[in-house]
């Protein structure tokens, strides 16, 4: 009998060739943990599109990031290719990967998510009792600001296409209505232009798809209960949740605070949301990548609501598992865009629970004063289980920054992991003194 010769990590020879991974929008900090993670797995990690170019840009031009990256895979090998961010990246992922005949859910089963407005139209069709009422919004027609609100108000006000609250706003009156539709106008181009052009990349886009475009909006109704994310992957058509994380919102409940892990949801929630996940992934086809689902629980109703779905993990939660879990998603996204059955193997990691914070300021102003490297170096040694990301730069006019919320301005984020909550909220509120971010009035 044959038998195949153990290789390292567990691997057989026959699987032992090193793949090669080709990653959109990596960071340094994400590309050298990756590869930290793929010389465990057997994977070769190669950056194709740096992140300045699909992150916080003022213009995304589709096509030329495209033949940058085509360029670029031409001239190596590739055995897999994914990224770790919602558009372009996503898509972009999804185009080149098809292109190469490489693992993928296919660009239709990515749009069909990252436009809200066909989200929405499957989960209604998937999932009615858990979607919220929700209506199409053409921002440059004037019967909007005339006629009858395309909902009763309160409701949320966003494109079609965004991320990170971008463009989102919460629209209680008449006025308030006018005011957001006349930000869009100005902004919704910046996504929606790329976007549509994403759009014309399919050949069998829905006519109701078609006909609102890139640079659509939708109403949606607001949704009760507390926030949480789940995370999951599809391989070879078998969905599987490895993690959910809780988010916490300000008392406006327009804002996120900060995220924790594990999540405090009942065993119940988590089994409704793990159905919903896989009738929703499993309707489109969506297969071989990871996902996550944003929803809103309502623990005493028993109720469900579907926030949105993101085709791709969430980088936010990789510090999170780590230190809890002694694992993270990172090593989910390059196992499945290589094709391969994730090996994801949660134990006790070193902290009980872990978060994100998110560091914020309501006001505008001018930064006059950020930390250097080596300052967050030593913050982040002295904190143990601590890294920072600080977003603003000497000089930055806020109001000026790209993809910011309606309601505040995010500066930096904050990873800690710890023994529970307070001690966390504790060591944040340390942090945030010893960052030094000074801020003058606007000139």
């Amino acid at each position: 009998m044959d038998v195949a010769t153990a290789a390292p990590h567990g691997r057989s020879r026959e699987d032992a060739r090193v793949k090669h991974l080709a990653v959109i929008g990596l960071s340094d900090r994400q590309r050298d943990w990756l590869q930290r993670i793929g010389d465990e797995h057997g994977f070769q990690v190669h950056p194709i599109l740096p992140y300045a170019k699909v992150r916080r840009a003022k213009r995304f031009h589709l096509e030329e990031l495209l033949t940058v990256a085509r360029a670029r895979l031409d001239a190596q090998p590739v055995d897999g290719l994914t990224t770790l961010w919602d558009f372009p990246s996503s898509c972009l992922a999804a185009i080149l990967a098809e292109e190469a005949g490489l693992p993928t859910p296919g660009l239709r089963a990515v749009v069909s998510f990252e436009h809200k407005y066909w989200s929405r139209l499957t989960q209604q069709r998937v999932a009615p009792r858990h979607t919220p009422s929700f209506a199409v919004v053409d921002p440059f027609d004037d019967a909007v600001l005339d006629g009858d609100p395309p909902l009763p108000f309160p409701f949320w006000l966003k494109p079609v296409k965004s991320y990170a609250g971008h463009l989102g706003f919460r629209v209680r009156s008449h006025d308030e209505l006018h005011e957001a539709i006349m930000v869009l106008r100005g902004a919704i181009h910046r996504l929606g232009v790329p976007f549509q052009h994403t759009l014309d990349h399919l050949d069998d886009l829905p006519e109701q798809i078609a006909a609102v475009g890139g640079s659509g909006a939708i109403a949606e109704a607001p949704m009760d209960g507390e926030q949480c994310t789940l995370e999951g992957y599809v391989h070879e058509g078998e969905v599987q949740v490895y993690g959910i994380f809780d988010i916490h919102r300000a008392q406006d409940r327009s804002t996120f605070t900060h995220y924790t892990y594990p999540s405090r949801m009942s065993a119940a929630a988590r089994a409704r949301m793990c159905r919903i996940a896989t009738d929703l992934v499993t309707e489109v086809g969506y297969d071989n990548a990871a996902f996550n689902i944003e929803f809103f629980v309502d623990e005493d109703e028993d109720r469900t609501w579907i926030l949105e779905v993101n085709p791709r993990i969430s980088q936010e939660h990789s510090y999170l598992m780590d230190w809890v879990d002694d694992a993270t998603n990172l090593q989910v996204m390059a196992q499945t865009a290589l094709d391969e059955e994730p090996t994801l193997q949660p134990r006790d990691g070193p902290c009980r629970m872990a978060a994100k914070f998110f560091l914020r300021r309501t006001e505008d102003a001018v930064v006059t004063a950020v930390p250097d490297e080596d300052r967050i170096a030593a913050i982040e040694q002295r904190h143990g289980f601590c890294v920072v990301e600080v977003l603003v730069d000497r000089g930055d006019r806020l109001s000026q920054l790209e993809d910011q919320e309606p309601y505040s301005y995010l500066l930096a984020y904050v990873y800690l992991g710890g023994d529970g909550e307070q001690q966390l909220h504790r060591r944040y509120r340390q942090v945030v003194d010893e960052l030094g971010l000074r801020f003058g009035a606007v000139g």
